[in-house]
């Protein structure tokens, strides 16, 4: 049986529409939404649609915002007494063909050495175009397979992965941690999962993208309305979290070079986000440093770096 773990911030309507995309689903499974202390209605009007689903929906309050990699966490927790033999991270953004765990369950019957696994993600909007479907670990970074391509264009029913979006990530319940956790819950949001596929890699886990395993994401609407602020924000803490995870699983010369290397990337997407030449080194330098002091990022990075902008006023 497997514990599909939704996580709602002020996103009643996605979620609703992923449960009833669940709703329709074939497969042993429970369902675990955990709502990140919505300021809005989200929770009743879950709590209140889920009730008259067939299928079995825990809503868990979480009472504040805790962010994604702690908010799965505590869902996790919540699961547990299920006794799952997996869960399955699941964007509340996502619907869902109703074969999509099938598709995962009978793979892991014919081949149970492969414990994590992720279904093929579409656009919502252009549902013949991928998403994600995984991709490759590549010195520092990763290398998406596929990316805003047609489907057509695969050939296989299965690719070997070294990465998996945690967009829609089932793991074998054997890979949670001592504590319960599956993710690292160092970081508020952003490279949870670029923390995982390590980890995975790490203990020699394989990973396999099953495309014939279909969910939909509804992606891109969002990024679209943010400000140019908001965006070196993001653009900020993604590289941010991919370099302190660098620095835990890279030697200290490749550390180095790989932070070399990032720093004309950098440069290039602050300038992309409206910083003057001269503003975006001091921001580079910024990170490098930041990099390299940091061990995680909390709510509080994450407030001043995304939404209010307040960090970089002083760089």
């Amino acid at each position: 049986m497997t514990a599909i773990i939704l996580i709602n911030w002020n996103g009643a309507d996605d979620t609703i529409a992923c449960l009833d995309s669940l709703d329709k689903a074939a497969g042993e499974f429970v369902v675990v939404v955990a709502d990140n202390g919505s300021t809005d209605d989200s929770l009743s009007r879950i709590k209140d649609y889920s009730s008259h689903l067939s299928i079995k929906v825990d809503v868990v309050d979480l009472e504040k915002n805790w962010g994604f990699a702690v908010g799965n966490n505590r869902a996790i927790s919540n699961a547990a007494k299920y006794n799952p033999d997996a869960y399955m991270l699941l964007n509340n953004d996502t619907e869902v063909e109703p074969d999509f765990l099938v598709k995962i369950e009978d793979y892991r019957k014919c081949h149970p050495e492969v414990k994590v696994l992720g279904p093929l993600i579409k656009y919502w909007y252009d549902r013949d175009k991928i998403w994600s479907c995984g991709g490759e670990l590549v010195f520092g970074s990763r290398k998406a397979y596929f990316k805003d391509m047609d489907a057509s264009v695969l050939n296989a029913s299965e690719l070997s992965v070294s990465f998996i979006s945690g967009c829609a990530l089932y793991a074998d319940a054997s890979l949670l941690n001592p504590d319960g956790n599956l993710l690292t819950e160092r970081f508020f949001f952003g490279e949870e999962d670029f923390e995982f596929a390590h980890r995975m890699k790490q203990k020699g886990e394989k990973m396999v993208i099953l495309t014939d395993s279909v969910i939909y994401h509804k992606v891109g609407s969002s990024a679209k309305k943010m400000s140019s602020r908001a965006k070196l924000g993001r653009d900020y803490l993604y590289y941010l979290g991919r370099l302190i995870v660098v620095r835990e699983y890279y030697n200290p010369f490749s550390t180095a070079l790989i932070r070399l290397l990032s720093r004309r990337r950098c440069l290039h997407y602050f300038i992309q986000d409206g910083l003057d030449k001269k503003r975006a080194r001091k921001v580079v330098a910024r990170l490098m440093y930041d990099a390299g002091k940091k061990d995680g990022i909390n709510y509080d990075d994450f407030r001043s770096i995304v939404i209010d902008g307040s960090f970089f006023d002083n760089i």
